[in-house]
């Protein structure tokens, strides 16, 4: 049996949607269709029952998810042990331009590696929309995508917060146009700010864009503008700002993982788990830390 199936056929389980089984997997809905249709045919049972609005697993659905989810990891641990060189080679991951994210990666990567030393890992950092487009061009082979509004929570990794920063010292401009400092291009915390903002009837100018957070953050700090970020990025002199109502509430934001176009590496798939594990455990300890604070 093509284990691509069971893959198709396990994001769509979890998700209980193609089209977004087919975002996770990087391929067209067509595509995933196909795949359950002949998944179908194979095991001779219906797996889903499919309407306009909902798609939910049958009883004999149910009963596969637990044989697809041990396949596929035997599978893997079995190419592991007897086909070590396909564990060869490098893997270019694509990560969210978020200075918080840089530590907690650089964990699963270094865990990742340590497990597969014949494996060496190539690290591109740019903003999401372009990650998304090295994707469907497979100049790399799986990428953390930041998702703003949040992912369905099956698609989720983690779910953080999105806040508007400023200086300790800075004061509203006396002629009510709000100065901001955003990334340049297609980052989606700029998109995101200045749809709240013209949402709400604020005026606003981008006073500086940049290709760099850092000198987004500089910006801010010297207190000429504002800017927005995730929460784990509030640091030295900048602050989130107060709900106050002077600015607009902001989405969620998510990070999931995404492959490349195809069935993904045995390479990929396992550095995403690791990846997932490493970031799931530091959300579950931050939880943890500000539940007993």
């Amino acid at each position: 049996m093509d284990t691509t199936l069971l893959q198709s056929f396990l994001a769509v389980a979890n998700s209980q949607s193609f089209s977004l089984a087919a975002q996770r997997l990087n391929v067209t809905q067509s595509t995933v269709s196909h795949q359950i249709a002949r998944l179908e045919d194979h095991l001779g049972k219906q797996l889903f029952i499919r309407t306009t609005r909902s798609c939910r697993l049958t009883a004999e659905g149910r009963e596969v998810v637990e044989y697809a989810a041990k396949v596929i990891r035997i599978v893997d641990e079995m190419e592991q042990n007897f086909r070590p060189s396909l564990l060869r080679g490098t893997v270019v991951v694509g990560v969210p331009d978020d200075y918080h994210l840089f530590c907690p990666l650089t964990q699963a990567f270094k865990a990742f590696m340590e497990s597969k030393p014949g494996v060496s890992i190539e690290v591109r950092a740019g903003l999401s929309a372009d990650l998304q487009r090295d994707l469907h061009e497979r100049k790399i082979d799986l990428a953390v995508i930041r998702e703003v509004p949040a992912a369905d929570p099956a698609e989720s990794l983690i779910t953080n917060k999105l806040v508007w920063i400023m200086s300790d010292s800075w004061t509203p401009p006396r002629d009510g146009v709000l100065p901001l400092a955003m990334v340049a291009g297609t980052c989606t915390y700029r998109r995101t700010a200045i749809a709240a903002l013209n949402d709400c009837g604020l005026p606003w100018r981008c006073i500086l864009s940049c290709t760099s957070l850092e000198g987004v953050l500089a910006v801010v700090q010297a207190g000429m503008a504002v800017s927005v970020v995730m929460d784990g990025d509030v640091r030295g002199g900048v602050v989130a700002a107060p709900d106050d109502g002077l600015f607009p509430q902001l989405p969620m934001s998510s990070l999931t993982i995404r492959f490349a176009e195809g069935e993904p590496s045995l390479m990929g798939r396992a550095l995403a788990r690791t990846i997932a594990n490493v970031l799931k455990r530091k959300d579950r300890a931050v939880a943890e830390l500000e539940h007993r604070t």
